[in-house]
């Protein structure tokens, strides 16, 4: 086509295109072969709380992919992500979903060397640690609440760590950082000391982050065979993570949290991370969904550097 202004030699480009064309600004893509699987579990259907989270995984993608592999203050991102999409949910359906999260679960640890979740509620986590549960597990959790709830009747996403510490007892071993003054009911906190999980509050963090960190090495020392981190968002403050299911005033920042998952990750070298409870509807400015999306890009990072 020719014009005022010259030739173009391509008229139109792909749909969502960037604008900027460098061709030496090289982002983080998915590929046909890699070290990282990422699935998409868009399940909240165990909400009590605002819903939405549903539709979380597609805002992440679309956040982790606009990132350069380019960081000055470390080494670059240099790990391939192979993107098997999203789980096929049956809507409002637990058996049929859960089963489909299992064994999507199988199939990403099988493929790489870290699986990577993005949610959705937290009550996948039940579900895509449990074939690293069949052995031993560690898991790394930072939460606002402690999600070892009882209910009469339905579905909450506050329950799967008591569900799944009730199905495994000793195989599971827990270290929950980041959890709320006034944001849970007391026999919480007594059925996470029978369980014997490390619990490290909010307000502890204030005095010393050495407390989260020294958590992460009794975890380490437990003889496990598998670790797992769960970044459930909302144990950021409110001001960092509006866009959550439960926001949390007071919470975390994302520096601390940032200095824990890194310090995690190098130690621990787990076979699984999510990023669960992104509400996107209910983000400011995409506030929540870009921070946690960094936040796991750096998790990704800290666990396959320097290994072989």
């Amino acid at each position: 086509m020719k014009g005022t202004w010259g030739e173009v030699p391509d008229l139109f480009q792909p749909p969502g295109s960037r604008l900027l064309r460098d061709p030496m600004d090289e982002r983080v893509r998915p590929s046909t072969t890699g070290e990282v699987i990422l699935v998409g579990v868009p399940w909240d259907w165990s909400t009590s709380g605002r819903p939405g989270a549903r539709f979380a995984p597609s805002r992440l993608r679309d956040w982790i992919y606009r990132f350069t592999r380019h960081a000055p203050s470390s080494t670059d991102f240099k790990y391939s992500i192979v993107d098997l999409g999203d789980v096929r949910i049956a809507p409002g359906d637990i058996n049929v979903t859960s089963h489909r999260i299992v064994e999507a679960a199988r199939i990403a640890y099988s493929r790489g060397r870290l699986a990577v979740f993005l949610g959705g509620d937290h009550s996948i986590t039940r579900w895509t640690v449990e074939p690293l549960a069949e052995n031993s597990l560690g898991l790394l959790v930072l939460d606002a609440h402690y999600d070892m709830r009882s209910v009469e009747e339905g579905l909450t996403s506050g329950s799967w760590l008591w569900d799944l510490w009730v199905a495994r007892k000793s195989r599971v071993k827990a270290v929950i950082v980041g959890v709320g003054d006034y944001n849970n009911p007391g026999y919480l906190a007594m059925r996470a000391r029978e369980a014997g999980f490390k619990v490290v509050p909010r307000l502890r963090l204030l005095e010393s982050l050495q407390y989260a960190l020294e958590a992460v090495d009794w975890l380490s020392e437990q003889g496990l065979e598998n670790f797992y981190i769960s970044i459930d968002v909302d144990h950021l403050d409110i001001s960092h993570a509006p866009g959550v299911n439960s926001p949390t005033p007071l919470g975390m920042t994302p520096w601390e949290s940032l200095r824990v998952l890194e310090y995690a990750a190098r130690k621990l070298r787990p076979r699984g991370v999510d990023v669960v409870e992104v509400t996107p509807h209910h983000d400011v400015a995409e506030v929540t969904v870009a921070t946690a999306a960094k936040l796991l890009l750096y998790t990704i990072h800290n666990t396959l550097v320097n290994t072989t």
